[in-house]
């Protein structure tokens, strides 16, 4: 394969490629999807096109701020918080708050930011055309 390494370091390069493709196999292929549904909402712009890229995007994001965000900061919080005696309580409602409030609250924020804008794009149309 490659004239110039010898047979450790071509099964060493063959074993990361690997390796990487199956850890990236999940985002890769969501990835394909948002380019192939943005190339067929250009093509031809409909709700459910607009939609399956939306959905779609919002699952790579989701799968990436789950896997690169959440996990380490949980593990630090809880690791930060910890004290002689563990208090499953908190452990819990540590866990809970990260995981289930913070995205809510940023999904809450892109939401009414959006609703908001849609709303101000709105009105001045409007005013445009009285």
């Amino acid at each position: 394969m490659l004239p110039f390494a010898g047979p450790d370091i071509e099964q060493a390069i063959r074993h990361t490629f690997t390796l990487t493709l199956l850890h990236n196999a999940y985002p890769m292929v969501l990835f394909l999807g948002i380019v192939v549904s943005i190339s067929y909402a250009l093509y031809k712009p409909s709700r459910g096109s607009i939609l399956l890229f939306i959905g779609l995007t919002l699952l790579l994001l989701h799968f990436e701020y789950q896997k690169h965000i959440v996990s380490p900061l949980l593990l630090q919080t809880q690791v930060t918080l910890a004290t002689e005696t563990p208090r499953y309580k908190f452990i819990w409602l540590t866990e809970k708050f990260i995981t289930k409030i913070i995205p809510f609250l940023l999904l809450a924020g892109g939401g009414s930011s959006t609703l908001v804008a849609a709303l101000i794009l709105r009105r001045n149309r409007q005013k445009t055309i009285l």
